[in-house]
């Protein structure tokens, strides 16, 4: 490898595990002891792909376009051979007469796992692609009782992907920047969530991660086991931020952590309050498949299904009838849900509760009905849609 000419990669900072990464590279064998010299942080998977632990490296074309291909899943029974390339960086501090100036180097970190298993074996190599992932920290360890070692990878915001294997071949070589910062350009991961706002970087670690959906960063977070404690400063638990920022993975890893459901945030809101007004569909399904509960009231004695025909959320709307909600509830001052939905202007979300179960006529406890409340909207698109309705 003629590692020292190289000169791109350094001892990863193991945060006081000094000993044990001298160890490694004392006992391991050098392919071994050659991953834990590479700089993890803020490296980027540039392709994965597995295949059968019959077939070697020279089957497979070096241009083949199955690198990206989505890891099939496997368990110890049926080890495979994993092929992976990361680009790492690593910044230098040159002392130059006009100064020190720092200059980023840049490495390919090819690698060939033999007898691999990887840990979780349904990882998405997509979301492990994805122009927004990159690698938070590594670590290389031996397996206890068994002839095999060990590389876990934390990847933000993907979580923990580990590799178990027998026997490695690895090869560094210098690339451009550009060669790294390409990896940047490609599609993220698919949420379309809001974009966090400004606040969540003065926000807690767990809040922060909870609001990126980086569950990478949970894993980091010093507050990370205390997931129902509210950040003192914006009245969010990690929870609500994820029903905010419509993350589902991190909805679902704080529900598996032992977030509690109903946690309400400063103002009373619960998770399902939050992703409501949010229209954060995502969220939403995800909280009511866990058992939030759907008649549960705001401060203002609104249901979730009125909330979210309030907020002209019509595919809301959908989900939670079709959820169980009850549909004939009355939010504040006796409004019906069609009363609400009609305040919202929205036609779609009239059109939706039009084709519920729901009394037309009903009166709020101010006696106005739909109709009425539609005469006062200036477009008449929804007091034609009712009356065409009470027509058919």
């Amino acid at each position: 490898m003629n590692w020292p000419s190289v000169g791109y990669v350094s001892l990863e900072d193991f945060d006081g595990q000094s000993e044990h990464v001298a160890r490694v590279l004392e006992d391991a064998p050098p392919p071994v002891a050659a991953l834990a010299t590479v700089r993890w942080t803020d490296a980027r998977v540039a392709t994965l792909r597995s295949e059968p632990s019959h077939r070697h490296a020279s089957d497979v074309a070096e241009d083949s376009t199955s690198d990206t291909t989505a890891i099939p899943g496997h368990g110890l029974p049926d080890p495979v051979v994993v092929h992976a390339e990361v680009l790492v960086r690593n910044d230098e501090v040159l002392d130059t007469p006009d100064g020190l100036w720092r200059r980023w180097n840049h490495a390919r970190v090819t690698l060939r796992f033999d007898d691999a298993v990887i840990d979780p074996p349904d990882v998405d190599a997509g979301a492990v692609l994805a122009g927004d992932a990159h690698i938070a920290r590594g670590e290389l360890d031996h397996v206890a009782g068994e002839d095999a070692w060990e590389l876990r990878l934390l990847v933000s915001p993907v979580g923990e992907v580990a590799i178990r294997f027998r026997d490695a071949q690895v090869s560094v070589r210098s690339v451009d920047e550009s060669d790294y910062d390409v990896l940047g350009d490609r599609p993220t991961r698919g949420w379309h969530g809001p974009v966090p706002d400004g606040w969540v970087e003065w926000a807690t670690e767990g809040v922060r991660a909870a609001a990126y959906g980086d569950l990478g960063g949970l894993h980091l977070a010093d507050d990370a086991s205390d997931v129902d404690d509210v950040d003192p400063r914006w009245g969010f638990a990690p929870l609500h931020a994820a029903a905010w920022f419509d993350r589902p993975e991190m909805l679902e890893e704080l529900l598996r952590r032992g977030a509690t459901l109903a946690l309400i945030d400063s103002e009373g809101r619960t998770p399902l309050t939050l992703a409501v007004d949010r229209d954060a569909r995502r969220a939403v399904r995800v909280l009511v498949a866990a058992g939030a509960d759907l008649e549960a009231r705001d401060s203002d004695g609104n249901t979730p299904i009125v909330r979210a025909a309030w907020g002209g959320h019509a595919e809301v709307v959908r989900m939670l009838a079709a959820a169980g909600a009850d549909v004939r509830a009355r939010g504040s001052r006796g409004a019906t849900l069609l009363i609400a939905a009609v305040d919202s202007a929205d036609v779609d979300t009239v059109r939706v509760v039009l084709d519920l179960d729901v009394d037309h006529a009903a009166e709020d406890d101010e006696g106005s009905t739909a109709a009425d409340r539609a005469g006062l909207l200036r477009d008449g698109a929804i007091a034609d849609l009712l009356t065409a309705d009470t027509t058919d």
